[in-house]
């Protein structure tokens, strides 16, 4: 295994490791604190809202990405 693909390896799970202890320490505050329910549903909203448009755009370039690989000679 090639060290610079080993490191990618290692820096992408220090990552993704970092952002889902975030994540989830995020949630268990938002849903634990007391706060209001307007703001609660209102948060609730934009992170499904990114989510969906997220989850959309991997599918178009998913889909763009076979087509183009249907074009090489």
């Amino acid at each position: 295994m090639n060290s610079n693909i080993a490191l990618k390896s290692l820096g992408t799970g220090l990552t993704v490791i970092g952002f889902v202890l975030l994540l989830g320490y995020g949630l268990y505050n938002f849903f634990t604190l007391e706060s209001s329910p307007v703001l609660k549903v209102s948060i609730g909203a934009i992170v499904a809202g990114i989510a969906i448009v997220l989850l959309i755009l991997i599918k178009e370039k998913l889909s763009v990405e076979d087509k183009e690989t249907e074009r090489k000679y």
